[in-house]
């Protein structure tokens, strides 16, 4: 099947910003994602060659530029499965939350799971390195109860219950939290994951 000289200009034009857009990922695989992509054009025109109908595949593949945020997400989460670093995670995620609002919850309980499980070692170091300036207050104004955590340049002037069992404590609930923010997004991305790495999911044109 042969596309007109417009459809073929057209096509020829998509899969070249396509490619400088995949440019920093390896030569081989950029060459195997065009030839992929012109040949479900093809597969997806080839009753129908027409201009219109061309425009109709491209159309439903994505402007080149968000197609390949896909496969740069898509590469990021083959890399974030073998490395397991958290800073690739948010990165990838990241990515992710660009490309539907299930990738933005997912970055978003991430971030929070981080910052919440290092606000814990934060308080673990302060209670450590100023055991008498930092600790969990527990104050009572008339018939009003407060307690909250204190850090100042002078002692506390609560009651501090748990004193230096602050530190174990603030340890492991840190710990703990991290590590399920960490599995979090390991899981979350092993369901992203596609079983063919370079296969978007393609819109159907109807025939």
């Amino acid at each position: 099947m042969n596309l007109t000289a417009e459809s073929q200009k057209s096509v020829d034009a998509y899969l070249a910003i396509l490619r400088r857009r995949l440019s920093d990922l390896k030569e081989d695989d950029v060459r195997d994602i065009v030839e992929e992509i012109r040949t479900h054009i093809l597969d997806k025109t080839s009753a129908d060659p027409s201009p219109g109908r061309v425009d109709a595949a491209l159309a439903a593949l994505g402007s080149p530029q968000q197609l390949a945020l896909r496969y740069h997400t898509d590469e990021l989460v083959q890399r974030a499965r073998l490395t397991r670093s958290p800073a690739l995670l948010l990165r990838t995620t990241l990515r992710w939350a660009a490309l539907s609002l299930g990738g933005m919850l997912v970055f978003m309980l991430s971030g929070i799971g981080y910052c919440v499980g290092g606000i814990f070692f934060v308080m673990a170091l302060l209670k450590a390195f100023f055991p008498r300036q930092a600790g969990l207050n527990i104050t009572r104004d008339a018939n009003t109860w407060s307690a909250g955590f204190g850090a100042g340049s002078g002692p506390h002037t609560g009651h501090d219950p748990i004193g230096l069992w602050l530190i174990p404590i603030c340890l492991v609930l840190g710990g703990g939290i991290l590590f399920v923010t960490f599995r979090l997004g390991i899981w979350s991305l092993r369901w992203f994951a596609r079983p063919r790495r370079h296969t978007p999911d393609l819109i159907a044109i109807d025939e």
